[in-house]
């Protein structure tokens, strides 16, 4: 049969199968058509097909009969539990969609929990449920997707142990679904995780292998994305000159990125502001600070209205580099406007960043950074000393 024909029967309100049809799929899938969400007419239902003859169907027979053309992989799973499709499967990927709008907007606590609910969904359905191959593979790709989402969240809430398990099931599901640009998420996010664990190789050996997957089977969005990372691990380990050609190719990918409809979700923050910032990161990391902050402010001003957390983090680190570079006054405009836009997120790095603030601007005699330390501490920022990368 034909895909269109299992989209129809796929559909809301799918068509009646023809009667040999209708046998059929009774048959292989062991589920009463009515189960299976098909409208059936009176005579059906009476068990009489619409000629008049008893039509009674031995499963077992039937299966044995046919296996062997068939072959195994059109089975259902033998569980007896309650039955999984395509469309509790939709369900649950807008659940997932869901999550990036909320970490984006309130932080990673309320992110996190949320993710840990629908990933307890997932998990019993793939121990408890009954299903097809296909929607099985679709279910641990999910959990696969939870995992990287997980992963994600706390790193940005510094718990490298906790991130480093969660990317480590990521990729493992990747594997085991064959799933290319699931693995290259998760070695993007293992990437990351080696940087601020100061681990330069691994950080550069992460990123180039999600390079090599992404040059095939990613578009210009996911190239651009894994090639900013290249950039930041290899400015990890002090290879300035490689940093900067990965940051070239990275804007290349992106001014290709425009018709790029088949991005993964997990790439739709990505655009000239994330090349702004990276770009700025090298800026700081060779040494020219003030090279970076038409950089930052470009990056914090690009920003849409639905990153709220990103905006807060890219303006604590924009008062950071303000603040190296002796502009204590714009720095600390630049702080308390952060932790005003971050009232009610949860972001460890950016607690930091901030705290970094309050900790450089507690030794500036001066009344702006004196009132700077006030409102900081007003909005919840403790002047102590946090990193300054």
């Amino acid at each position: 049969m034909s895909v269109r024909q299992l989209r129809r029967w796929e559909a809301p309100d799918p068509p009646l199968p023809h009667p040999g049809q209708q046998a059929v799929l009774e048959a292989m899938l062991g589920v009463p058509l009515a189960e299976l969400g098909f409208t059936l007419p009176p005579e059906r239902m009476r068990g009489v097909v619409a000629g008049g003859h008893d039509e009674v169907v031995h499963r077992r027979r039937f299966v044995t009969d046919v296996g062997a053309v068939l072959g195994a992989s059109v089975l259902p799973v033998a569980r007896s539990g309650y039955r999984i499709g395509a469309v509790d499967v939709r369900l649950l990927r807008s659940e997932v969609s869901e999550l990036y709008t909320l970490d984006h907007s309130q932080g990673g606590r309320a992110a996190r929990q949320a993710a840990l609910r629908v990933l307890r969904r997932v998990e019993k359905a793939t121990t408890d449920g009954s299903y097809l191959a296909r929607v099985g593979r679709d279910l641990h790709a999910l959990i696969g997707t939870l995992h990287s989402h997980l992963g994600w969240i706390e790193f940005d809430a510094g718990r490298p142990t906790r991130a480093r398990a969660a990317c480590a099931e990521a990729l493992s599901s990747a594997r085991l679904v064959g799933d290319p640009l699931l693995e290259v998420r998760a070695l993007d996010s293992l990437s990351l995780l080696a940087v601020e664990q100061k681990r330069p190789w691994e950080a550069a050996a992460a990123a180039t292998a999600a390079g090599d997957l992404a040059q095939a089977h990613g578009g210009p969005k996911v190239r651009s994305v894994i090639a900013l990372r290249q950039a930041r691990a290899l400015m990890s380990a002090g290879d300035h000159s490689a940093a900067r050609q990965a940051l070239s190719r990275a804007l290349s990918w992106q001014d290709r990125s425009d018709k790029d409809t088949d991005a993964p979700a997990w790439t739709a923050f990505a655009g000239q502001v994330e090349v702004d910032y990276a770009t700025a990161a090298w800026h700081v990391e060779t040494g020219h600070s003030s090279y970076a902050i038409p950089f930052l402010r470009s990056a914090v001003n690009g920003l849409g209205p639905n990153y709220s957390r990103n905006a807060a983090l890219y303006r604590a680190r924009l008062a950071e580099v303000l603040m190296k570079t002796g502009e204590v006054e714009e720095a600390c405009t630049e702080a308390v406007a952060s932790a005003s836009t971050a009232q009610g997120m949860t972001s460890t790095r950016l607690a930091e960043r901030l705290r970094s603030v309050a900790a450089s601007a507690s030794m500036t005699d001066t009344a702006t950074a004196r009132d700077c330390v006030e409102q900081l501490r007003t909005l919840g920022v403790a002047a102590r000393t946090g990193r300054t990368r």
